[in-house]
């Protein structure tokens, strides 16, 4: 995702931030790391971006855990696959 503007990252909607994956998250979240440091933003728009940046590490948290779901569920199923050829 390539966002090049601030006034473009906060106009995005959280239905937006939800449709992102977990590395386009984390893009952002150092674009607005990198915007903090190389700028001098009023300080509206900073408090805007931390807000930002804490929902789109919300969303990535969400993700990962999700993520972290699914592989647990994937290592179970591999575990009784596992164990019912050693019964074989």
């Amino acid at each position: 995702m390539e966002i090049k503007s601030v006034e473009k990252l906060l106009n995005m909607t959280e239905e937006d931030i939800q449709k992102l994956t977990f590395k386009e998250l984390m893009e952002l979240v150092e674009f607005i790391k990198t915007t903090f440091l190389s700028s001098e933003l009023e300080i509206e728009k900073q408090i805007e971006l931390y807000s930002k940046a804490i929902l789109l590490l919300t969303k990535a948290k969400e993700k990962l855990t999700m993520i972290k779901k699914q592989k647990e569920e994937i290592d179970r199923k591999y575990e009784e696959f596992i164990n019912r050829i050693d019964l074989d």
